[in-house]
C-alpha cells in the first residue's frame, strides 16, 4: 500500500499502477538476487485494485509470489522474505524517488514524505500457500482479480433512493460494517474504478510471464 497523499496521483493516472508494478518485481527481484549472491530466476503475479473497503479509493496491490527462485543450474533456491519492515522501507524511497523524478511531486515534499514517522507505505506477507494447494491458490486468485462491489452485499431502496453496503465483517477503520449511500453518489463511487478499455489489471513477471511458462515444467 501507500500513503493517501499519492493516491489521487493513482486515480487519475492509470500508468502509474504499471510502472510502479514493475519497480515491485524489480525490487524483489534484486533481493533474491542480493540474499542469494546469485542471479535468480523467480515470478510474480501482480494485481492492483483501485478500490477498498465501501468502494473507497484506495490503491494497491496484491501479488503471488514464489519464495525464491532458480538458479542458473535449474535448482530452487528457498529465499522467504523475513523483514517486511526494511523492504518497505526501500519501497517508499523507491517510488518517491519515481514521483520525483518524474516531476509528480518536487524534492521539498519528497524530503518531506521521506521525514515521516507513519510513512503510510506497506507490505503484508502473512498469506503463505504451498504450491500443491489448487484450492487455495484459485481462492487467492480469485480474490486478488475480484470486482469493486459483490451484489450479495448492497440493497436498493428504490423509495428513499439509497443503496445500503452491508459486509459481513466489522470493518475496524470505519467503525462500522454497513454504511448507507445516496444511489447517485454510489454510482459515482462504482463507475470511477471502471478501468479504460484495454488496460492491463494484471501483470506478470519473471516465470510467470508468457514467454517463459512455456519454457519451464
Amino acid at each position: 500500500t501507500i500513503p493517501k497523499c499519492l493516491r489521487p496521483y493513482f486515480i487519475h493516472n492509470r500508468t502509474l499502477f504499471s510502472n510502479i508494478s514493475h519497480l515491485i518485481f524489480n525490487l524483489i527481484q534484486d533481493y533474491y538476487n542480493e540474499v542469494s549472491g546469485q542471479a535468480i530466476s523467480s515470478g510474480l503475479l501482480l494485481s492492483h485494485q483501485t478500490f477498498g473497503d465501501f468502494v473507497k479509493p484506495t490503491p494497491h496491490w496484491h501479488g503471488i509470489l514464489i519464495e525464491g527462485g532458480f538458479d542458473e543450474e535449474g535448482n530452487f533456491v528457498y529465499l522467504p522474505i523475513l523483514r517486511t519492515q526494511q523492504m518497505t522501507e526501500l519501497f517508499r524511497r523507491k517510488v518517491i524517488k519515481y514521483f520525483e523524478e518524474n516531476k509528480l511531486i518536487n524534492t521539498d515534499f519528497a524530503k518531506n514524505l521521506l521525514s515521516w514517522k507513519n510513512s503510510g507505505f506497506s507490505i503484508d506477507n502473512s498469506v503463505k500457500i504451498f504450491g500443491s494447494d489448487q484450492k487455495a491458490r484459485k481462492s487467492l486468485a480469485q480474490y486478488i482479480a475480484r470486482c469493486p462491489i459483490s451484489l450479495d452485499k448492497i440493497t436498493y431502496e428504490a423509495f428513499h433512493g439509497r443503496i445500503i453496503f452491508k459486509t459481513p465483517k466489522y470493518n475496524n477503520y470505519f467503525k462500522e460494517n454497513f454504511r448507507v449511500f445516496d444511489a447517485l453518489e454510489f454510482i459515482a463511487l462504482v463507475t470511477a474504478h471502471i478501468p479504460p478499455k484495454h488496460k492491463q489489471l494484471i501483470r506478470r513477471y519473471g516465470l510467470y510471464a508468457s514467454r517463459s511458462r512455456g519454457k519451464w515444467d
